[in-house]
């Protein structure tokens, strides 16, 4: 299996994807890329858009840093507009609130070990939201999506998030399943400031 080849057959025009492989499955589309699952294999494929390619340097040299740590997805190789790493199985922290499955203190803890290990070697966590934290089957936490992790600016977004879970969600008669267009309304009030965190 040649990664750059199956990559070669991905078509964008701008974010939309045109092509992909049949050996490819979407699993993800961000704002400057992409990601597929090959297969049945653990292998994810992470392809940025054009005028993007750049950061599949700027990623992998992140995964490189983070050395296949155990709170983030375990780093294979790159070529100039992609990065391999493995397949996270599992659900996000924002599928938790839609499905009802219980953020636990220990999941945020886990979160919090995660970014401290990345600025103990020198990283800037940055970008850290519900679609960027993974739940697994087996009770493991892993955040993914890194590229942002070598920005300068210091990042409010799991700060006030641990904030919003402790003052809010934590509550005992706090509901623990939302619908996708509340949780988007308060995404979007936030991200105009206009919430008071």
């Amino acid at each position: 299996m040649n990664v750059q080849t199956l990559v070669k057959e991905v078509v964008f025009h701008d974010s939309q994807i045109i092509n992909i492989p049949p050996s490819f499955e979407l699993i993800g589309k961000g704002r400057s890329a992409s990601v597929f699952r090959i297969r049945e294999t653990g292998i994810a494929v992470k392809v940025f858009y054009p005028g993007y390619e750049k950061l599949a340097e700027v990623e992998s040299g992140v995964y490189e840093k983070l050395d296949n740590h155990e709170f983030f997805p375990a780093f294979y190789g790159k070529g100039d507009d992609f990065i391999v790493m493995e397949y996270v199985e599992g659900i996000t922290f924002y599928d938790c609130l839609v499905k009802g499955i219980p953020i636990t203190e220990d999941m945020i803890n886990r979160v919090d070990a995660a970014l401290a290990f990345a600025c103990q070697i020198g990283l800037n966590p940055s970008d850290t939201h519900l679609k960027n934290i993974m739940l697994t089957p087996d009770g493991q936490v892993k955040v993914i999506d890194v590229v942002r992790f070598t920005q300068d600016f210091e990042c409010p977004q799991w700060q006030d998030l641990k904030k919003a879970y402790r003052t809010l969600y934590r509550r005992k008669f706090a509901p623990k399943k939302y619908p996708v267009f509340f949780i988007e309304f308060i995404i979007r009030l936030y991200r105009r400031k206009l919430l008071p965190i």
